[in-house]
């Protein structure tokens, strides 16, 4: 610093080599110095800039002035894909590093269709509680209560993101915004023996999809870590099965885990690992088809969603509930638990990290309410219910008398 003048809450001064003069401040208490041109070379002229820029960033953090510029299209964008080197705004950005292929997908969706065309133009504090509520009311009219309370997540991550993350609003209005509500009532999964005969039909009428269907059901795996294991996954020494993280792949939660290689399974994946030992895929597809995937980076031969399999199989069951592969997992942590599995035992095997997460996965069967209702009923026994019976007659004598 060549020359240095001291004006109210900082100072100006001119660095060697540069024409123009600068100013050094503390926005706030406790904040780190911030250091900007002026754009003048006339020290007049650049306290008059100063004066503007303190004002401008007086209690402020840089992010918080930046976001008074940045629109909420620009941090929502969403990459081109004809340019494989765009990352997109910093909102999607950070989806991908934090967020499951399918959360990602769900966002994408509600960014292009709903919140960038509807609140694209604006500025983070120049939304209102009354433009979002408005926006609310108008999507009620249109489509279910569920579809607009997961636009509503949305819109709030967005600012959740933008004010705990880059700090570019100290504000969330989705907060004073009145979520629909929706009721939450758990479906009805198949019980013990109806996936037993499921995976019985598939064994006969679909072998290529059995294997698939045994290891998501026993191993309790997503489909997404299902159609990406391989033959060095299955260790025959430990009898385990790894789900690891991979390049260009992770499972959900990026966290490592070993499911037992315990039969039927075992036989399966080995039988499937000796036939094909460099296989690309573990798990057998049953054609030729390619799957777009989008973690791999293009079509691949791994499996699809299983979908259609899976419908013609609960149909051969006898199933009249609904199925579909992530409905084998909500299975497996209900049927593991009604036969005697610990909660942290069914935990470890699925790969959750929350109590919360565990009880959305573990059903309770109608039967086993019943029972349980008939336990509680023993318990407070028969002796109250005799004395009401008993002195019903003499209260409806009273109540005539009464009348009279």
């Amino acid at each position: 610093m060549a020359t240095t003048v001291t004006i109210d809450k900082g100072c100006l001064y001119r660095r060697k080599d540069r024409p123009t003069i600068y100013v050094k401040f503390t926005p706030r208490k406790g904040a780190k110095p911030i250091q900007l041109s002026t754009g003048k070379t006339n020290m007049i002229a650049a306290a008059a800039a100063a004066q503007v820029l303190l004002d401008k960033y007086q209690g402020k953090t840089p992010g918080q002035v930046k976001g008074q510029k940045l629109t909420i299209a620009d941090f929502c964008r969403l990459p081109d894909k004809k340019d494989c080197d765009d990352r997109g705004g910093q909102f999607w950005q950070y989806l991908v590093g934090n967020r499951a292929g399918n959360t990602r997908n769900r966002h994408r969706d509600i960014l292009k269709n709903q919140i960038i065309p509807t609140f694209g133009k604006s500025r983070f504090d120049d939304v209102e509680p009354e433009e979002i509520e408005t926006w609310k009311q108008r999507r009620l009219a249109l489509v279910k209560r569920s579809t607009v309370l997961k636009e509503l997540h949305c819109l709030s991550a967005v600012f959740r993101v933008a004010r705990k993350v880059y700090r570019y609003t100290s504000q969330n209005p989705v907060a004073d915004i009145e979520k629909p509500t929706v009721p939450k009532r758990k479906q009805q999964i198949p019980t013990a023996e109806e996936m037993r005969a499921f995976l019985d039909a598939a064994a006969l009428l679909k072998p290529y999809a059995y294997a698939s269907l045994l290891t998501v059901y026993q191993g309790g795996l997503r489909i997404d870590e299902a159609r990406h294991l391989e033959p060095c996954d299955v260790d025959e020494e430990e009898e385990v099965l790894r789900i690891r993280v991979k390049k260009g792949w992770s499972p959900k939660d990026q966290e490592d885990r070993d499911i037992p290689l315990v039969e039927p399974m075992r036989t399966v994946l080995l039988t499937l690992k000796h036939q094909n030992p460099h296989a690309r895929w573990l798990l057998p597809r049953g054609d030729t088809r390619t799957y777009k995937c989008e973690r791999c980076g293009g079509p691949e031969t791994h499996i699809g969603n299983l979908r259609s399999a899976i419908l013609s199989l609960a149909t051969a069951a006898g199933i009249s509930k609904r199925m579909t592969h992530h409905i084998l997992r909500h299975c497996n942590s209900t049927h593991n638990r009604q036969l005697g599995a610990k909660d942290y035992e069914v935990m470890e095997l699925l790969g959750q990290q929350s109590t919360k997460i565990h009880t959305i996965y573990t059903h309770a069967e109608w039967q086993h309410i019943v029972e349980a209702t008939q336990r509680l009923g023993a318990s407070i026994g028969g002796a109250g219910l005799s004395a009401w019976l008993s002195a019903r007659p003499q209260e409806a004598e009273k109540s005539n008398r009464s009348r009279t």
